[in-house]
């Protein structure tokens, strides 16, 4: 929400719980704005007196969105106003625009953020800037999620339709975020209507959803959805072969201000998914989210704002094998507990202060079997413990963004100093003609990580685990440098520069040849490339564009390979054209080179010995064993396709009523 003091040059934007502040105001009377895209602008007026200080607090309508507020405002609001490289914000009218698979997703919409690439055209399962899956992190409320994923990947649990913003760190994220490598994804649902009583149904050809809301007691809302999937075929449709996957979620929210700037969110997530075949000979697979989280902010003084949220997150997942033979059943978990605080002290309009910690204990569990038939139990757990702190200030044109983060709990484990005090440092310098120049250094650690093929394209199952004893805990350095800015009145580009130094990486060893030997060890890796993005609005049309150059590498005992989701050119073109009220339609247009793939190079016979005694050895039964060639040496076709949608809005007495139409691959 942005605030502006009227008749002057004075104003804020708010925070993520609607927290604003405007100091050193002179004495007198004003008149003040609150204004946010999608809602009626609001004005009050407040009279200071010498000394004291006052509160507003706005309530916003919900109105139509006229076309020409999107088009004027459509150039500017993706701009972040801070420091930081590598982040990018969008909200739902963003996510609602690009098309999706037979419904809108979340994480399937955040593939058009440069340096974010999918193995798959149809999975919202996505790798950051040549950094492995399990190096992302996701937060929906403050609670973490460790596998946000539907349907072997197809969707995301998180419904767009409650999305208020998201906050997407490719790189260099600030501190306060730690204990992944790449990227950081902070979901943030919207709250409830406080107004009136509404409810919202949803039917395509997946799913069926239900969503209600409104006020609970006085100063208050609540806020329940809903989603089950309903036509398997489907998703068969989509992959090609058939798959007998049923998935559900569901959100409640509980949201109350009971006055003296003070503020409470309960937020609870359920999902789930059933992949059962008909077959014997294949396996059948079942996986479970539930988390919570509860927070509560206030405003001790005037100028310190306090926020703490308490979560839990709880992920199982099981693979029944069967009557399979190629492949073992196994299970994995994850119990997450945790509080998190933070302080942020206002020292001037420009000069800001944030402090706060986070502490939490992961219990994981990954059970399985090994070629012995032997079962195996890799339980552990650790003590996560960090805690920052961060200044932002203004010195003329040098905007600071500065920071420290550590990692308590390997310190409190005997972690080296280097390796846990981690800085975060971001630099922007405001140039002429409104041009930016930024540059920003971070070094992360990761302590656990998912046990899985990166050779499958669509993984269904991964067990988490923690890093072995015997290895220190992964490491990444990023450095990244940029510019931004506006060429002509209505085109805004931002292009940035970035490097990825793996000093640590948990690496399989390949070279494993006897029991004794370990099964991970220490590898490195490095990635690095150049991004281009660049937003413009004519008229009735948005057009969007972002490309990507890119190099990943990873070095496992000097056999250095590039990973299975490097890919070198990456392009995305869209289109939004709004010729008249409600009405949209978008053109979606990706093109990426090839990935990489290990060739097979023949085939050779593996005796089972089965029924080798009693009879001759060569007449016993034997299995055929692909050979590959150098790992991931050779590259896949080009690949790009084009995506369409068409929506349209109308209200019919108290009933609204969205129509649309997603075109995936339309060839």
């Amino acid at each position: 929400m942005n605030i502006t003091v009227q008749s002057t040059n004075r104003g804020a934007a708010s925070n993520s719980v609607g927290f604003y502040l405007i100091p050193k105001l002179p004495p007198g009377i004003y008149e003040v704005s609150a204004s946010v895209m999608g809602y009626v602008r609001a004005f009050k007026k407040v009279t200071l007196k010498p000394g004291e200080s006052s509160e507003l607090s706005f309530q916003l309508a919900q109105t139509a969105i006229e076309t020409q507020e999107v088009v004027v405002q459509g150039s500017k609001k993706h701009v972040h106003t801070d420091a930081g490289t590598s982040v990018h914000v969008l909200d739902k009218q963003d996510i609602k625009m690009i098309p999706g698979v037979a419904q809108q997703d979340l994480l399937h919409a955040l593939q058009i953020v440069p340096g974010i690439v999918s193995t798959s055209d149809v999975s919202s399962r996505f790798y950051v800037r040549g950094g492995s899956g399990d190096q992302n992190l996701f937060l929906l409320d403050g609670m973490k999620v460790y596998y946000p994923f539907h349907a072997l990947g197809i969707y995301s649990v998180f419904n767009a339709n409650l999305v208020d913003n998201v906050e997407v760190y490719t790189g260099a994220f600030p501190p306060g975020f730690g204990g992944r490598l790449s990227s950081v994804v902070n979901i943030v649902t919207r709250d409830g209507r406080s107004d009136r009583f509404s409810t919202r149904t949803n039917i395509n050809f997946l799913s069926a959803e239900a969503e209600a809301e409104g006020p609970a007691f006085e100063n208050s809302s609540w806020l329940l959805d809903i989603r089950k999937s309903l036509f398997s075929q489907t998703l068969s449709h989509i992959v090609g072969q058939h798959l007998p996957v049923s998935f559900y979620d569901g959100i409640f929210k509980l949201s109350a201000q009971p006055g003296g700037m003070q503020k409470f969110d309960l937020t609870v997530l359920s999902s789930g998914d059933n992949l059962i075949s008909t077959s014997a000979a294949e396996p059948d697979y079942h996986w479970r989210n539930n988390g919570f989280s509860i927070s509560g902010s206030h405003l001790p003084t005037d100028r310190v704002f306090v926020q703490w949220i308490l979560y839990g997150s709880i992920y199982s997942a099981e693979r029944n094998a069967k009557s399979a033979i190629d492949i073992t059943s196994a299970s994995t978990s994850v119990k997450h507990f945790g509080l998190r605080t933070t302080a942020t002290v206002y020292a001037g309009p420009k000069d800001m202060y944030y402090f706060g910690f986070e502490f939490g204990e992961p219990w994981l569990s990954y059970r399985f079997f090994n070629r012995m038939a032997i079962p195996m139990d890799l339980g552990s757990s650790f003590i996560e413990f960090s805690g920052w702190v961060r200044y932002q200030a203004q010195i003329e044109r040098l905007q600071l963004d500065v920071g420290l983060h550590a990692e308590l709990g390997p310190l409190l484990e005997g972690g080296g100093v280097t390796r846990e005090l981690q800085p975060r440092i971001n630099l922007c310098l405001e140039l002429n003609g409104g041009w930016k120049a930024k540059a920003s250094y971070a070094r992360f650690t990761q302590r656990m990580l998912t046990v899985g093929n990166e050779d499958e394209v669509m993984s269904i199952f991964e067990g988490w685990i923690k890093v072995p004893v015997y290895l220190p805990s992964e490491q990444a350095d990023h450095f990244v440098a940029g510019f931004s800015g506006n060429v002509g009145p209505s085109i805004f580009v931002n292009s940035e520069a970035f490097y990825k130094s793996y000093g640590s990486l948990i690496v399989y060893n390949w070279d494993k040849a006897n029991v004794t030997d370990p099964d991970y060890i220490q590898g490195t890796a490095d990635s690095y490339g150049i991004e281009v993005m660049a937003r413009s609005s004519y008229s009735y049309v948005d057009f969007y564009g972002a490309y990507s150059l890119s190099w990943a590498q990873i070095n496992n005992r000097g056999m250095t390979y590039y990973p299975r989701y490097d890919r070198r050119h990456h392009l995305n073109l869209m289109a939004v054209a709004r010729p008249f009220k409600s009405f949209s339609a978008t053109l979606r247009w990706e093109f990426g080179s090839g990935f990489p793939f290990s060739q097979s190079v023949g085939y050779i016979m593996r005796p089972s010995l089965d029924d080798a005694l009693p009879g001759r050895f060569e007449f016993g039964s034997a299995t055929p064993y692909m050979l590959l060639g150098p790992k991931n040496a050779a590259r896949l076709p080009s690949y790009h396709r084009l995506d369409a949608n068409i929506a349209y809005d109308t209200r019919i007495a108290d009933l609204d009523i969205s129509l649309g139409v997603d075109l995936f691959n339309v060839y």
